[in-house]
């Protein structure tokens, strides 16, 4: 026993041999085991981690760090590997606490654990300092006084700390910790927040705390420890140790012991099947974990692991424990994996591991009472306005009637929310469900999944097939599932068959409108969605004027019934109405806030968004601003495969037509018309469509030189086309008609068919046009003043909305009448003078393009043209070619150039025309 405490030296003043008081306390002390004493050795392939390393040596003499964290943090492990360095080993007393130890046992240990240290050994003070079996209050000054008098700082170490529980003991060390000893830097390992007052250091700046969340490993490391094993991991399997283990050491190695004893070595396969319910695991955690908690608190821990996150309300709803708040505080603070959530006060989460092992455990010895436990949970969060939660727990349950009806009386809604995603995910199960079980209110389920994920077929099929089921039972279907289903039915119109999204929309609208708070508690946000789609059905219809009442009122209603997404949608249609209108400047505000809005909010791939894409294009192609156009275009039409919003699609394919026409790039217009007229086959019967779709084909065939074509286009609305209309799609028709005549060489005719300019009040943009083309007319039939005068009227009609698209597209026709205006008047106007630029580089861009290039692409060049039909970008290309995303984006520019284009799509025309594709 003696031998494992250093001899103090001989000398005067206390110095010499020990009294026989004191050589009788030494023999009365407990034994020392060695162990107690020292640091435990790393096990093979432990990772020294530098972070917790820096933490560590932060303290200052005085100081306080406290490392608590529960079970298989590796606690311990991460303070020896920093004590053992070769630097601090020699400054470093360790102690390992035993339980039921006394106050004067545990300082005597203490004073032991010191004097082997080099730096202490020597020192008087603390060699004659022995507590005695009655250390209490009053010796606690001479220790302090000892332990000041090392002649270095030195670190002590308590490992274990939790085992500490005497009051008398944890008094008398926080007392040692008030005094602040100078010379000492004492760390505290412990499972659980010690009992003793800490905070106060901590306002002092003298305590540091290393807790679960700064010992779980990053990704880094555990990468680090799993090569230092023999493992290596690729990213798939990296990601998914640590969405398993959250970084938790114990857990990364039973993972890999996992891997090594139950599959051969093979990770990628083990961690596929390693959760809280594999046998090592669960053993690990019922002897680290479970046996320290109370059978009452077992019971808890298995009731409340039906939810992810849980808080005490909560708690007490699936248990009946008053207690519930107290037991969440106690799990944190004894480390049972068990943490508080980060800005959400008052709600606790198990980690993964915890909670996959509690469920099995609930599933193997009390499976009757799991259905119960989610419904209770359901009704919890229902009762508190959290739709989602609610749904999900009703699923986990089973219960799909109790889902499709919070789904069609409440929920539904939050499809067009951010919480879109949550909703589907919440549904998804349905997917599996009504392979085997279509009822109707799975068949409800999956439909809003099917929505989501842009399987509108599926979606209207489910839709309709539970509708079937429903009315076969010869009652009249509640008013949740008829919302529902009116809702697919007018999506499928929309996506499928605008003709019928006006009677559609008023179906939603008539089933919500029919119906009490109490029924449909989100009536309000049905109706608004459905007189939106009204409103956007009548733009279709050319209905212009009631259509923008409905899209004004609907704008600020559904922003107040929470769905943003169809406040935007109202937006993107008012955009069109003015583009139609020739408000250009307010078209261009409004769809610009739209393309801000998506950005900001994330809304940027979302269809609702597609009109305002269309509108902004529009926009752009009137002020000839046609690269900005045609991002516009690109961007929209990366949205068409995905969008529900097939009439906005039509518009923003118009657009791209009336690109290629300004531009002049036959090769263009004529894929952008093939396309123009594949996409708008299925929107027939729609006036606003049907004409100016009939009108931007009837354009191309002109610009191909096809006179006889055109008319014919242009004929075929003959019959539906009233010569008194005065509505947008009659007046382009007539316009486009007179483009006919004038290319027939019958400027009479056009002329007389055109009118007075002042007949295009209502459309700005025509103004221009077809001032424009009666002053062609004029000067073909030698009509000068007449000519003069309605090319100032298109030019004054042009101003204030710099709608100059028109006169560059004619500018062959108007220059030299454009030359005698300017003559006649001397000060020629800001958009005279811009005109006259655009029209000079109009004429650089109409020379005659070769029919191969004249600069045959390279190889490399014609590697990258191959991908630009693809929906790769630059930097995916790049990746697939092996080069760097500059030498793509150049050998594009290279394309662009030698093919005589500017945009990708035009590329991929041109490339086709010369069958370099």
């Amino acid at each position: 026993m003696k031998g494992a405490v250093p001899s103090p030296r001989s000398g005067q003043d206390g110095e010499g041999e020990p009294d026989a008081l004191e050589v009788d306390t030494i023999a009365a002390a407990p034994p020392i085991l060695s162990l107690r004493f020292a640091p435990p050795s790393l096990p093979p392939g432990f990772v020294v981690r530098s972070r917790i390393d820096e933490m560590l040596d932060a303290a200052r003499g005085g100081d306080v760090t406290l490392v608590c964290a529960g079970a298989g943090y590796g606690k311990t492990l991460a303070v020896a590997a920093w004590a053992q360095s070769v630097h601090r080993l020699d400054r470093t007393a360790w102690l390992a606490a035993g339980e039921g130890v006394g106050v004067a046992a545990f300082w005597h240990d203490v004073i032991v654990a010191l004097r082997m240290l080099p730096v202490v050994a020597d020192e008087a003070r603390i060699a004659e300092f022995m507590p005695g079996p009655a250390f209490g209050d009053s010796d606690v000054a001479g220790l302090v006084d000892a332990l000041s008098s090392l002649p270095e700082t030195v670190t002590l170490v308590i490992d274990d700390f939790h085992r500490l529980t005497s009051v008398d003991l944890l008094k008398s060390i926080h007392r040692v910790i008030e005094c602040g000893v100078p010379t000492v830097h004492l760390v505290l390992i412990s499972r659980v927040e010690p009992r003793i007052p800490l905070r106060r250091l901590q306002v002092m700046g003298r305590l540091r705390e290393i807790d679960a969340a700064v010992l779980a490993f990053t990704p880094g490391e555990a990468e680090d420890l799993c090569a230092r094993i023999g493992f290596e991991l690729d990213p798939e399997s990296r990601e998914r140790l640590m969405n398993r283990t959250q970084g938790w050491p114990a857990g990364i190695r039973l993972a890999l012991l996992s891997a090594t004893v139950e599959y051969g070595g093979d990770v990628h396969a083990a961690l596929t099947g390693f959760g809280g319910g594999g046998k090592l695991v669960a053993s690990y955690l019922l002897e680290e974990v479970l046996a320290r908690v109370a059978s009452s608190d077992r019971e808890f821990l298995l009731a409340t692991s039906v939810t992810p996150v849980v808080c005490a309300d909560l708690a007490q709803a699936l248990t009946g424990r008053a207690d519930s708040r107290a037991i969440l505080e106690q799990l944190v603070e004894r480390n049972v994996l068990t943490v508080r959530l980060t800005g959400r006060a008052g709600w606790f989460r198990y980690h993964p591991l915890l909670r996959e092992f509690l469920r099995d455990r609930l599933t193997v010895e009390r499976p009757q009472e799991i259905s119960t436990l989610h419904r209770r949970t359901a009704q919890w969060y229902l009762d508190s306005g959290e739709l989602i939660p609610g749904i999900r727990h009703l699923v986990a349950a089973g219960d799909w009637l109790a889902v499709a009806k919070v789904v069609g009386k409440s929920a539904l809604p939050l499809i067009l929310t951010i919480h879109a995603g949550e909703l589907a995910a919440a549904l998804a199960p349905a997917l599996d469900v009504v392979e085997r079980d279509p009822r109707p209110e799975v068949l409800l389920a999956a439909s809003v999944v099917a929505h989501h994920s842009r399987d509108f077929v599926t979606m209207r099929q489910n839709a309709l097939d539970a509708e079937t089921a429903l009315l076969a039972s010869g009652v009249e279907p509640p008013r949740w599932a008829q919302v529902i289903v009116a809702l697919a039915r007018m999506v499928a119109a929309r996506v499928f068959t605008p003709v019928e999204l006006y009677e559609s929309a008023n179906e939603v609208l008539t089933v919500a409108t029919g119906a009490s708070r109490n029924e449909l508690p989100a009536v309000g946000a049905y109706a608004v969605i459905g007189r939106t789609n009204v409103a956007i059905s009548l733009v279709l219809r050319s209905e212009f004027g009631r259509a923008r009442v409905h899209l004004e009122d609907v704008r600020v209603e559904a922003d107040r019934a929470g769905v943003g997404l169809t406040s935007a949608a109202a937006n993107a249609y008012l955009a069109l109405l003015d583009v139609i209108a020739g408000d250009l400047p307010e078209a261009g505000r409004r769809s610009d806030m739209l393309a801000k809005l998506g950005v900001r909010r994330g809304w940027t791939q979302q269809p609702q968004l597609l009109a305002a894409y269309a509108a902004s294009a529009l926009v752009y192609l009137e002020t000839d601003e046609l690269d900005t156009a045609s991002e516009r275009v690109d961007f929209g039409l990366d949205l068409v495969r995905h969008g529900s919003d097939l009439p906005a699609a039509v518009i923003l394919q118009i657009a791209a037509v009336g690109v290629a026409l300004v531009r002049r790039e036959l090769h263009t217009a004529r894929a952008a018309a093939s396309r123009l007229r594949a996409l708008s086959a299925s929107c027939s019967g729609l006036p606003l469509l049907d004409h100016w779709v009939a009108v931007s084909l009837a354009r191309v065939e002109l610009l191909c030189d096809d006179v006889d074509s055109a008319e014919k286009v242009l004929a075929e609305l003959q019959a539906s086309t009233s010569s008194s209309s005065r509505e947008f799609g009659s007046e382009l028709v007539t316009i486009a008609r007179a483009e006919v005549l004038l290319a027939q060489h019958e400027p009479r005719a056009a002329f007389d068919l055109l009118g007075t300019p002042a007949r295009y009040a209502a459309h700005r943009t025509l103004v221009v046009e077809a001032a424009l083309l009666s002053a062609i007319a004029a000067d073909r039939l030698r009509l000068d003043s007449i000519a003069l005068e309605r090319l100032g009227q298109a030019i004054d009609a042009a101003a204030p909305i710099g709608a100059i698209r028109s006169f560059v597209a004619r500018s062959e026709e108007i220059a030299g009448l454009l030359a005698r205006y300017r003559h006649l008047n001397a000060e020629p106007s800001e958009l005279t003078r811009a005109i006259l630029v655009r029209l000079k580089v109009a004429d650089a861009a109409a020379t005659n393009v070769p029919a191969t290039p004249s600069d045959p692409l390279t190889e490399r060049e014609l590697a990258v043209l191959r991908y630009l039909p693809t929906m790769f970008k630059s930097a995916e290309i790049a990746a697939d070619l092996y080069v760097s995303v500059n030498t793509v984006k150049t050998h594009q520019q290279s394309i662009y150039r030698k093919l005589g284009v500017s945009t990708r799509r035009a590329a991929v025309d041109r490339a086709r025309e010369w069958h370099l594709l």
